[in-house]
């Protein structure tokens, strides 16, 4: 069932490899076995891979953890899906930088259907509440695949709504045998049952915060366009947007009283040119129209104006090629060590930045 995965997971587990790089040695090599064959000069020539990532390339293979890996999914009846596998969902592979491997418990080809994934705040109010579940059991009930994080709050709802009429996918910040948040197992087993779970994070990965926004990533990937029902104005929820906006993929967003705090982000939104939900049917017509177009695959995303200004300050203060940490960085981009992660998380997805352990991070060469 996943011993085809073994080449992937070794080259999965080299330091440095992100989704990007992965995915171009992938599209000049076509295979890993071929990727794991060559030298560090021929590694080199591709562009983003330099003379580190070829190095470790050559010199990390891993054979006993990704062997350990297969032998753990097998004991709990969880897929590995590789880029390159019929069931890795298409929708996916559209998107610039897709995961070359997916961990997915349940029925895959659920998101081989129709997709909208429903997400929000995990502080929510009742209006919140009401209406993920409302649109999730609206959205499943018309032959729609509902995908959200599985995040207490918003994204609870959404899923439990799905699930009373038709079927829900959610995609995590852990690994599937660490399953986050706790207070959601019993949701969680209801997922794998009746619907799919997917992580692109290796078995026995933690949740840990910088896991979260690969995981919006992969939401907005999933889904023909994102709903964003509450969202505070430093919510999460505004990442999965933005993914969704990078990967040519609509944006919905619920309005809320003006004078909530809880509802910032999503009236943010509709004021950038969100697509106003005031039915599922606003939801509906707009994937009838979105089918009916011919699927265009995402491009290498531009920096937006936050990125380029964080890249700029790591590339000032790594001159001489020195890693920098988190907070150093944030001080000279003027953003917060939070708003900073976020947005090198962002970076290191598309190949720009390399994350290094004590949340040190430098450019990717």
């Amino acid at each position: 069932m996943c011993d085809h995965a073994l080449p992937w997971l070794v080259l999965y587990a080299v330091p440095g490899l992100g989704p990007a790089a992965y995915c171009a040695l992938l599209e000049h090599f076509e295979t890993p076995e071929n990727i794991l064959s060559q030298s560090p000069r021929a590694l080199c020539e591709i562009p983003g891979i330099g003379p580190s990532t070829a190095h470790s390339i050559s010199t990390n293979r891993d054979w006993a953890w990704a062997r350990d890996q297969v032998a753990r999914a097998k004991d709990l009846d969880i897929q590995i899906c590789t880029l390159t596998d019929p069931l890795y969902p298409e929708i996916l592979n559209q998107i610039y930088a897709p995961p070359p491997l997916l961990f997915a418990k349940g029925d895959i080809s659920l998101c081989h259907s129709p997709t909208i994934s429903i997400v929000g705040s995990r502080s929510f109010t009742a209006y919140g509440r009401e209406t993920a579940h409302r649109l999730g059991s609206d959205l499943a009930r018309a032959g729609i695949t509902v995908v959200s994080g599985m995040a207490v709050g918003i994204d609870t709802h959404a899923h439990r709504g799905a699930l009373e009429h038709g079927a829900t996918a959610a995609v995590l910040g852990s690994s599937l045998d660490c399953p986050y948040p706790p207070e959601n197992r019993t949701l969680f087993q209801q997922i794998c049952e009746r619907g799919v779970v997917f992580s692109e994070f290796p078995l026995g990965t933690s949740p840990e915060a910088h896991n979260f926004p690969r995981r919006n990533r992969i939401i907005s990937g999933l889904s023909l366009g994102t709903v964003v029902v509450e969202a505070g104005k430093q919510s999460g929820a505004l990442i999965t947007a933005q993914f969704a906006l990078d990967q040519n993929r609509d944006v919905f967003a619920v309005p809320g009283p003006i004078y909530s705090g809880k509802s910032q982000g999503t009236n943010g939104l509709l004021s950038q040119g969100a697509i106003l939900v005031q039915t599922t049917q606003d939801i509906l017509n707009e994937i009838e129209h979105r089918s009916a177009l011919p699927a265009q695959p995402s491009e290498e995303p531009a920096l937006s104006d936050r990125e380029q200004r964080v890249w700029d300050a790591l590339a000032n203060l790594s001159a001489d090629a020195n890693p920098v940490h988190i907070d150093t960085l944030a001080k000279t981009a003027g953003f917060s060590s939070g708003e900073t992660l976020n947005i090198l998380l962002s970076l290191e997805i598309k190949g720009s930045v390399e994350q290094l352990p004590g949340m040190h991070f430098r450019i990717h060469t």
